[in-house]
């Protein structure tokens, strides 16, 4: 029997494979795949400081700091891609994790602020970037006006949250008519993913819960007022330690003691077009 499937709504969601002992389930109406957590599943339990910092677990990273060159020049792309803000733009990136994102859209113009669901994290974005301008909370209930923000990001973030319209509604809520929503995701439909099978690098048990394609990223935005423009696969600078971190922790003991090595800090240009840029509007109601 077919399982309903949160993203495009449409009962067309069946079994495709497993990983990490759960079943992952691939809808074949809009393409997307996802998991199914237990009633008691607490996403933001995931998020505490060793999320960020820590080389026993599977999830999260060894060293999220250490990534900070990188990710900056990731961001910082990503934010020009949006134009020059006016004067006054109020941008709001969700999951900041360690503030980078909203210091980068601070020197860009913008008046930028982030939601954070890990209160561990936002306590390092703050004493990161020297202001509070990161609040703790759901993204289903963001703690801002309506209409409140021209922008709102979601940097790899999207695939983390439990309640994807619920989230995106919020999203749009705190959007005035014509503002911008930029998020980057992975793309279940890409080749990587297809030929991966369950060793994708995204396929990552529990703290990613849906695999987005991008017929049900267009379905899942535009059922929220926010038309699509563009979806392009874009590359991203990344350490060489992180990628055989990632390689360690996807095909390899997931749990073993990192390599410490000459040149881990060099950053390349990584696209295995399996991760797509979205640019959506608001449109008026």
């Amino acid at each position: 029997m077919a399982v309903n499937c949160p993203v495009c709504r449409v009962d067309a969601a069946a079994p495709r494979l497993h990983k990490d002992g759960v079943a992952i389930l691939a809808c074949a109406s809009c393409g997307s795949a996802f998991w199914q957590p237990d009633a008691d599943f607490d996403a933001g339990a995931l998020y505490g400081a060793g999320y960020f910092a820590s080389a026993d677990h599977a999830a999260g990273y060894d060293d999220y700091a250490a990534l900070e060159g990188a990710l900056r020049r990731n961001f910082a792309r990503r934010l020009r891609a949006l134009g020059a803000p006016h004067s006054g733009a109020r941008l709001l990136d969700l999951g900041p994790a360690y503030g980078f994102a909203v210091d980068e859209a601070r020197r860009l113009g913008w008046r930028a602020f982030g939601l954070e669901v890990s209160t561990a994290a936002a306590h390092r974005a703050i004493a990161t970037i020297g202001a509070a301008v990161i609040a703790v909370g759901d993204a289903q209930r963001a703690p801002f006006a309506d209409a409140s923000f021209d922008a709102v990001t979601l940097w790899d973030v999207l695939e983390h949250l439990p309640r994807p319209h619920a989230a995106m509604a919020e999203f749009a809520r705190v959007l005035r008519p014509g503002g911008r929503v930029a998020l980057t995701t992975g793309d279940v439909g890409s080749l990587a993913a297809r030929i991966s099978g369950a060793h994708w690098h995204l396929y990552t048990i529990p703290e990613h819960i849906f695999f987005y394609s991008r017929e049900g990223l267009r379905r899942l935005l535009a059922a929220h007022g926010l038309r699509v423009e563009r979806i392009r696969a874009e590359g991203a600078r990344y350490p060489l330690g992180y990628l055989f971190e990632r390689l360690r922790k996807t095909l390899t003991r997931r749990d073993a003691a990192p390599a410490r090595w000459p040149g881990a800090e060099l950053s390349i240009p990584v696209n295995l077009f399996d991760v797509v840029t979205v640019h959506a509007v608001r449109e008026a109601a």
